[in-house]
């Protein structure tokens, strides 16, 4: 992860690095995007399958190396990047 390199807030500046990383007082999360695609046998003639990127997290990383064929049951969210 990347620190912002200003403070943000009201406006007013903190100077050039108002930010440090407390490693005793952080709680890290294994994170993962995996993106999903329609398996090629369902897909018509001529198209292109489709996909969605999916966010792991904890116990579901490096679960599901690539090529595997999975079911996922989850709660869609959207979200601006």
């Amino acid at each position: 992860f990347v620190l912002p390199p200003r403070c943000l807030a009201g406006g007013n500046e903190c100077g050039p690095s108002p930010y440090a990383v407390l490693p005793d007082e952080c709680l890290f999360v294994d994170q993962q995007t995996l993106k999903l695609q329609e398996a090629p046998e369902l897909v018509p003639t001529g198209e292109m399958p489709r996909s969605v990127l999916v966010a792991v997290e904890r116990g579901l990383v490096d679960r599901a190396p690539p090529g595997t064929r999975v079911t996922v049951v989850a709660i869609a969210s959207l979200f601006n990047s």
